[in-house]
């Protein structure tokens, strides 16, 4: 995690505390030795860049699709993500929506019950300023005149899941015949964890190809998965009536949500719940995040491949969708809101009492866990159920590769023999953990 230039002009302007997180405090940008530090120094910036490129790069494949009028669009839309790039690396305020997203009044509420002095990027709580980055970035495409709609990240997505097929067609070889057991279950668990390394956020962009054979991954990587609740988990679907619902709360597109279809068409066709529901973005997040027309387009994807074991498995999937057993849930702003999920009872109780209906929820990914745990320096033994301050609508599980400075749940000692190993262990996406809470 090292940086590209001299940043002790900056830190001195603007207050930066040449220390890690202290323990229970939030994660903050303060910090330059926070992963937070880094991600608005760089990962974020580079992310900008590449997202104002991306609209001249394609600038005619948008003329082709919106008309000659879109010109204006890209060049305008594209200085003002710039803008918005060296906002972040001057520590700018974070400033109202004036935009007209069925979310700018919740965001501008939030923003308001802010204390003053943690109203910028380097300031404010990580996971605020990072959530609000993305939402700035949807402002601008809204406030355009034909882009409003555009998934500025799709093609990226979609890109990560052509990578990907060679990993696919493995795992769908692989799984056409599964035991109803526990074993097989607490794989395809596994499986999806591990399907979470492919995170484009986590790159600023740069696609990752799946390599080798998914299964014997598992095996190597079993040493890494720092927690293993995959049995509380079967538990909590095994002993049920297999009526129940499991809610999905989606991270990545691409391989990840092909894993979570494999681990979906395992839950319906054993007979462990009637239905899973997947949970999707309402808006363009954090670059690969699924939204509607990625769970079609990968449908779709999987249907028109040559190989027939991956178009039957598509055709398979749509049919389950068709037939409700699999749904996609109603869009939700809350998912890409700044709130932490412990708030979800008072922001969305709607929501709340959505979840509380399920047999399970399953939260993938590594800005989900942050959002459990709020974005808070807990120390790494604390245990989950502490961690995730009441929010608890149902049995709950998370499924997340580590990738950013923060952990709960861990054997006393484990985290000092893995920073002896590698100082940056937290961020390398290496390690994972599948924690569960009963209800």
């Amino acid at each position: 995690m090292s940086l590209a230039h001299d940043d002790a002009d900056f830190d001195a302007k603007n207050g930066i505390i040449d220390s890690e997180t202290p323990t229970h405090t939030q994660l903050a940008a303060l910090y330059k030795q926070s992963f937070a530090y880094y991600t608005f120094r760089i990962r974020l910036p580079s992310t900008l860049e590449t997202i104002a490129n991306s609209l001249a790069k394609d600038k005619d494949v948008l003329l082709a699709v919106y008309g000659a009028d879109v010109a204006s669009d890209i060049e305008q839309t594209a200085n003002h993500i710039r803008e918005l790039r060296s906002n972040i690396l001057h520590n700018g305020n974070l400033l109202p929506f004036a935009d007209n997203g069925s979310d700018a009044a919740v965001w501008n509420t939030f923003l308001e019950h802010l204390p003053q002095e943690k109203r910028s990027y380097f300031r404010a709580c990580w996971l605020y300023a990072e959530c609000y980055m993305y939402r700035k970035v949807n402002s601008i495409f809204l406030t355009s005149r034909h882009l409003a709609s555009y998934d500025y990240f799709s093609k990226q997505k979609q890109t990560a899941a052509e990578l990907s097929l060679d990993a696919m067609l493995a795992v769908a070889r692989g799984t056409r015949s599964n035991e109803k057991n526990a074993a097989t279950f607490q794989q395809l668990l596994k499986l999806n964890l591990w399907g979470n390394r492919c995170d484009l956020s986590i790159t600023s962009g740069k696609q990752i190809k799946p390599t080798g054979d998914a299964f014997d991954l598992i095996k190597e990587l079993d040493e890494n998965l720092l927690v293993d609740d995959t049995s509380a988990i079967w538990q909590s679907l095994h002993t049920a009536n297999g009526e129940g619902i499991v809610e999905l709360i989606c991270d990545n597109a691409g391989y990840e949500l092909y894993t979570d279809l494999i681990l979906a068409e395992y839950i319906i066709d054993k007979g462990l719940a009637r239905k899973v529901r997947f949970n999707v973005k309402a808006i363009p997040w954090f670059i690969s995040d699924v939204m509607t027309h990625d769970y079609h387009w990968t449908l779709q994807f999987l249907s028109d491949q040559a190989d027939p074991v991956l178009s039957e498995l598509g055709k398979k999937l749509k049919r389950l969708t068709e037939e409700g057993k699999f749904e996609l849930a109603p869009l939700e702003h809350f998912w890409t809101s700044p709130y932490e999920f412990y708030r979800m009872v008072e922001v969305n109780p709607s929501l709340y009492e959505r979840l509380s209906q399920a047999q399970l929820v399953i939260f993938k990914g590594d800005l989900n866990y942050r959002k459990l745990l709020g974005d808070y320096s807990w120390r790494d033994t604390e245990s989950f159920d502490t961690c995730l301050r009441g929010f608890k609508p149902s049995n709950l599980c998370t499924l997340r590769t580590i990738k950013a400075d923060l952990a709960c749940g861990l054997p006393q000692g484990l985290s000092q023999q893995l920073f002896a190993k590698n100082k940056e262990w937290m961020l390398t996406g290496e390690y994972g953990l599948i924690q569960f809470a009963s209800k």
